[in-house]
């Protein structure tokens, strides 16, 4: 099923990788895989693939909205203030409202996914660009018509900074492997996040309500071969999970799914879902909002410094764990 000029809407779907609304925007081909209908508010969920582009977006800021780059393929450059790096893929950056900042990709091609918070700024990429049915990227001669950029960027209150200066770039390092704990605009070196293990799962938090002032939360989940998730649900928070590599069976209301890179899943409060590794291992960003339920991680979880994961966990006791979290959005179904 290929969505190209629709999404379904606060229902549980499965995304194959390249569907969802394309357009293309001043020559980056932009995939929105879920929006403010999809994740009743929550965030738009999106995936930008671009070329190498001859200068950065123009540089801007948002009112309201939390923006966020995890970055897939290629190599990006992100400009937040006075600060720019060139992140690889792995690499993560989140800027706050009210922060200027602009990107552009470095390489032949590059990929990120990420999630723009509340929902409904999603809709600026199809008011400004052209419904876009190819599976590439565009030919360098291809024409884009600009005329309605600015009435885009004006409805959806796009901030452009008049004679902006683009810092240079200084190399992802020691002081970009922390989050902060606070409400502020920051880069995160690839792996780098509190990590906690789970049911034969590693979870590395990117982003959480301590830096998005409780809005979403963001996460790395990966396993090995046979790691599995129980059975849960969710009252009120929304997630949505986007495969970054390895084979995933996704069972939603009963019905078993096997996703893989670049495919999406959302999956809105009251569905029960679980998960099951099918490969030797699999990662995937799992994105929440409208509810505390990302938490389980941090309650059920054991904090490790490592970068690894017992796949002979006692599933029984984690289960118990999960049941616990009483003041936890999360219910094993």
């Amino acid at each position: 099923m290929t969505l190209n000029h629709t999404l379904p809407g606060t229902v549980p779907y499965v995304l194959r990788a390249g569907e969802g609304l394309s357009h293309l925007v001043a020559g980056q081909v932009i995939r929105t895989l879920a929006g403010v209908k999809q994740t009743a508010g929550g965030f738009g969920a999106v995936v930008c693939d671009a070329p190498l582009d001859r200068g950065p977006i123009p540089m801007h800021w948002h009112e309201r909205e939390h923006d966020t780059w995890f970055v897939t393929r290629g190599k990006l450059q992100v400009w937040c203030g006075d600060q720019s790096r060139v992140l690889a893929p792995g690499d993560f950056a989140y800027v706050k409202p009210g922060d200027t900042h602009s990107y552009q990709s470095v390489a032949p091609r590059s990929q990120f996914f990420g999630i723009v918070a509340p929902g409904g700024w999603e809709q600026f990429f199809v008011d400004a660009g052209e419904v876009w049915g190819m599976a590439g990227l565009p030919p360098a001669d291809h024409p884009f018509d600009f005329s309605r950029m600015g009435p885009a960027m004006g409805k959806h209150r796009i901030m452009r900074v008049d004679n902006a200066v683009f810092a240079d770039s200084t190399p992802v390092g020691p002081d970009d492997r922390r989050l902060p704990g606070e409400h502020a605009s920051y880069f995160l070196d690839a792996g780098f996040g509190t990590r906690r293990t789970l049911s034969g799962h590693l979870s590395t938090a990117v982003l959480t309500g301590a830096e998005s002032k409780d809005l979403v939360d963001m996460r790395v989940i990966e396993g090995g071969h046979d790691a599995a998730l129980p059975t849960i649900r969710h009252r009120t928070t929304h997630q949505f999970l986007y495969i970054l590599d390895g084979l995933v069976a996704v069972t939603i209301d009963g019905e078993e799914h096997h996703v893989t890179g670049g495919d999406a899943i959302n999956i809105p409060a009251g569905t029960a879902y679980a998960t099951r590794v099918l490969s030797g291992t699999a990662r995937w960003i799992a994105a929440s909002a409208g509810g505390n339920g990302a938490a389980m991680w941090d309650r059920a979880g054991t904090e490790t410094p490592a970068f690894s994961f017992a796949l002979d966990s006692d599933a029984t006791a984690d289960q118990a764990r999960i049941d616990a979290l009483t003041d936890i959005d999360v219910i094993l179904a």
